[in-house]
């Protein structure tokens, strides 16, 4: 959302608010009312109650209808309840005021995208790009439509396009690759879907669209190591909506927020992971796997000082717990501090010397450091370890 140009309009606003006195005439008491209405919904829009922004916004029209930043306001608020034909009045009645309204443009695109008009919505994307050539989501929605549309030669010289205006856009690879491999340029698909899995590894359908292309290449191993990673991340999506709805449902049960958050975390959603982990830890405090989730949550985004303090947290709780030492000794690697990685990997190896990984930890570190001694009996313990199953 423009919040720069609300920011605006609440300052303007006020300054009307203030300049009003005694002896108000009726077009000015109308024009305050207006005013009023149109803070409420903005202020309503920023809480995020959309329903109550939607109420205010169309008031303040009805007193004065010819504001296009307004509708177009009223175009984002009804965007974010779904209400996408409300999106196309909305950002009609703003272009018939400003026809260069970029993003009103784009927004009106979107919604008819949403709605299946594709040769409307490839207008409407078209016309915002022509004002705004490097507006990189016009160009990826516009690349999809074209793809609807099927004109797959087209959408191949807008997505790529788009990947070099927002290379980063997983969405942007894997249309990318959909356009290509529609054309039957399966081999020339491949990169774009492997970048995407790159930027996005648990995306279903860019494993479903490279599993495609390896197949009609003739390359049937790879296909169906792609085709079953497809399945298992349609299978995973459709329980996470399954754990969210419970959640929702049932705020309070812990088995159902472990498992969602669990499954975040295999689904490399790590902020839901560490918010979810942090309901557990609220439900209950004294579980250590939830610290142990929580933390390994933080390491995965990068974020080990608090991964560090949950596990020295756990700690206190549960002071023989092994894995807890191991994993304090990674966050540490991560911090660059050394010796105290050190020090909490041989903890870990004191208090569970029968667990191979934990020696092996330590024999990286040791190697690190350059105590090659150390490092040697630590590889070999961990090789003894690995090795003892087969001899069973």
């Amino acid at each position: 959302m423009q919040w720069g140009k609300i920011i605006l309009i609440f300052l303007s606003n006020f300054v009307l608010i203030y300049s009003f006195g005694v002896g108000q005439t009726n077009t000015e008491l109308r024009h305050l009312e207006y005013v009023t209405h149109l803070d409420r919904g903005v202020m309503l829009m920023f809480q995020g109650n959309t329903p109550k922004a939607i109420n205010e916004l169309e008031k303040a029209l009805a007193i004065e209808p010819n504001h296009y930043e307004v509708h177009h306001y009223l175009s984002m608020a009804y965007e974010e309840d779904g209400l996408w034909n409300s999106v196309v009045s909305a950002t009609t009645k703003s272009l018939e005021l400003k026809p260069d309204n970029i993003e009103a443009l784009y927004s009106r695109g979107k919604a008819l995208f949403n709605l299946g008009e594709w040769e409307k919505a490839s207008k409407a994307f078209q016309k915002t790009v022509g004002y705004a050539p490097k507006h990189a989501r016009a160009l990826k929605t516009l690349g999809k439509t074209q793809i609807q549309r099927r004109q797959f030669v087209e959408a191949s010289s807008t997505l790529t396009k788009a990947s070099e205006l927002n290379p980063l856009s997983t969405i942007i690879w894997y249309h990318l690759g959909m356009a290509n491999l529609n054309q039957g340029n399966y081999r020339e698909a491949i990169p774009h879907f492997e970048k995407s899995i790159q930027l996005a590894p648990t995306f279903p359908q860019s494993h479903h669209g490279l599993g495609t292309s390896y197949l009609r290449i003739g390359e049937r191993k790879k296909g169906q190591v792609e085709m079953l990673q497809f399945q298992q991340l349609q299978k995973d999506a459709t329980e996470h909506e399954r754990l969210s709805r419970l959640t929702q449902a049932e705020p309070g049960n812990i088995e159902v927020l472990d498992e969602l958050a669990k499954l975040s975390m295999k689904r490399e959603n790590y902020p839901l992971a560490v918010k979810t982990f942090q309901r557990c830890i609220q439900l209950d405090p004294r579980n250590i796997s939830h610290y142990l989730g929580l933390s390994r949550a933080f390491m995965s985004l990068g974020h080990p000082i608090p991964s560090k303090d949950t596990l020295l947290y756990a700690i206190e709780l549960s002071p023989n717990q092994s894995i807890l030492y191991n994993t304090l000794g990674s966050a540490y690697v991560m911090m660059g501090d050394m010796s105290k990685a050190t020090q909490s990997f041989q903890k870990a190896v004191g208090l569970d010397p029968e667990i191979p990984f934990y020696h092996l930890n330590l024999a990286r570190l040791y190697e690190k450091a350059g105590n090659l001694k150390r490092a040697e009996e630590h590889y070999q313990a961990y090789e003894s370890l690995i090795e003892e199953p087969l001899h069973e």
